[in-house]
């Protein structure tokens, strides 16, 4: 039966752990091998995003892999909604995978008209390479004990903050949450109360970082928070000097969507995002190995 890769809860503890660690032990992010030689894969973005789209591609070229980017221009949402046996059937007798981004997928499961592997590099409510990655990247400095690890979210929520929540459920870290008003939800509240993780939710950026070792960056929530209130979720120096001396930083979203962040901030030696490219290409590796392995 063909494997998914959607959320971590469907992936469950026992292969996130494993993918963590594999990923962890490629000695070289960047190295070619040829695991995927003939293989062919549709990217398929419902939403445009560049990171995303060079990271994946990346790893799936270097593994000799070929791909195919169809972005929203295409239309194709329309077509996934309208006619996906027809769609899927297609997929099926051209390629040999599936990446998407942008798209729902919690409800995709094998069955006969997609039996093939699917990879999800993000959407609203999940993104859980980004959260293994970032896992990867906070042990370079913590280890592996993450029992007194406490990390930071500030800002509008992305996938990624959605599948950390769910990565409490597999590794001992706290997650401490503020977002902005629009953004506060009882329906969230609720599930992380029933989780019954360490994971508590703040009125603002000073207290969240309150005894944190590493600090997200979320989004700007452009669209939806007021331009003149985007300002009041600036990471500063002042609210990082709140957090645990030496506290990393992390962006939780790509650059140009996330909170603004003071260049002191974000070109001081404790922002990770080098790292973080870093890992989530060693992830996207393992991830792809594990689709195809028998």
């Amino acid at each position: 039966m063909a494997r998914f890769i959607t959320t971590l809860k469907e992936l469950g503890k026992e292969v996130t752990w494993t993918l963590l660690q594999q990923a962890r032990g490629i000695p070289e992010a960047k190295a070619m091998d040829d695991f995927l030689e003939e293989k062919s894969f549709v990217l398929l973005f419902a939403k445009t995003d560049l990171s995303e789209r060079l990271c994946i591609t990346a790893a799936i070229r270097q593994m000799s892999g070929q791909t195919m980017y169809m972005g929203p221009e295409e239309k194709w949402e329309e077509a996934v909604s309208q006619f996906p046996a027809a769609l899927m059937g297609s997929i099926r007798y051209y390629m040999d995978g599936v990446i998407v981004h942008g798209l729902p997928t919690r409800n995709w499961r094998p069955g006969p008209e997609v039996d093939f592997p699917v990879l999800n590099v993000g959407n609203k409510y999940s993104h859980p390479a980004h959260a293994i990655a970032d896992i990867a990247s906070m042990m370079r400095y913590c280890g592996d004990d993450l029992r007194k690890i406490r990390i930071a979210w500030i800002g509008a929520p992305t996938g990624t903050m959605f599948s950390m929540i769910e990565a409490t459920e597999f590794f001992p870290f706290a997650l401490q949450i503020a977002l902005p008003q629009m953004y506060q939800n009882e329906i969230l509240t609720t599930l992380v109360k029933e989780m019954k993780m360490d994971i508590t939710f703040h009125e603002t950026p000073e207290a969240a970082v309150k005894g944190c070792q590493f600090v997200y960056a979320g989004s700007s929530g452009r669209g939806v928070v007021p331009f003149d209130a985007i300002g009041n979720w600036t990471l500063t120096r002042e609210i990082m000097a709140g957090a645990e001396a030496d506290a990393r930083v992390l962006l939780g979203t790509s650059p140009m969507n996330a909170i603004p962040i003071e260049p002191e901030v974000l070109g001081s030696k404790n922002a990770l995002l080098l790292l973080q490219a870093e890992n989530r290409l060693r992830v996207y590796k393992r991830m792809l190995h594990w689709l195809f392995e028998s």
